[in-house]
């Protein structure tokens, strides 16, 4: 099986409506279509969920049953995206207008990608990832903002910007 790219990534949350309101802002993301919200899809007993898109696929939230609460703290559980270069600046003021704390921009030692880790209302781990076309370039941009490494091995903790 060859795999074209990811379709959607399905996520519990808490509050429906604060979710999809965070994943449009974040991601410059666009709702689609939702589900369990009218009178036919409750009786059918179908969960109360949203589809945001972004870019060519699209975060599924489904809101969550408190008995069920997702395990979001496990260091390795985490999704990263691939961002532009030029967008660094932008992800970052983003994050800052929202009031979300946040990592980075970090270096990833024997890769050439600036990450940048925060977290969903729900504690869920993001990553927005710039690659760089070449080692000359990253390193030059690991120098102008002093990134520091980060990242790798189990001793690796965020700090809130």
């Amino acid at each position: 099986m060859k795999l074209k790219g990811v379709d959607h990534l399905a996520f519990v949350v808490t509050d429906l409506e604060r979710s999809v309101k965070f994943y449009q802002e974040i991601f410059d993301g666009e709702v689609g279509r939702s589900r369990g919200l009218n009178e036919k899809d409750k009786a059918a007993g179908r969960s109360q969920h949203t589809l945001v898109k972004v870019g060519n696929f699209g975060f599924d939230l489904f809101q969550m049953e408190p008995a069920d609460p997702p395990k979001t703290d496990t260091r390795h559980l985490h999704f990263a995206f691939e961002i532009d270069p030029a967008d660094l600046d932008k992800v970052q003021q983003q994050l800052k207008r929202m009031g979300v704390p946040y990592d980075g921009p970090k270096a990833h030692g024997g890769g050439s990608g600036l990450s940048i880790y925060f977290k969903d209302p729900d504690g869920y781990q993001l990553e927005a990832t710039a690659k760089f076309r070449d080692q000359a370039a990253y390193e030059a941009e690991i120098a102008k903002r002093g990134a520091a490494y980060g990242g790798m091995g189990s001793a690796y903790q965020w700090k809130e910007n």
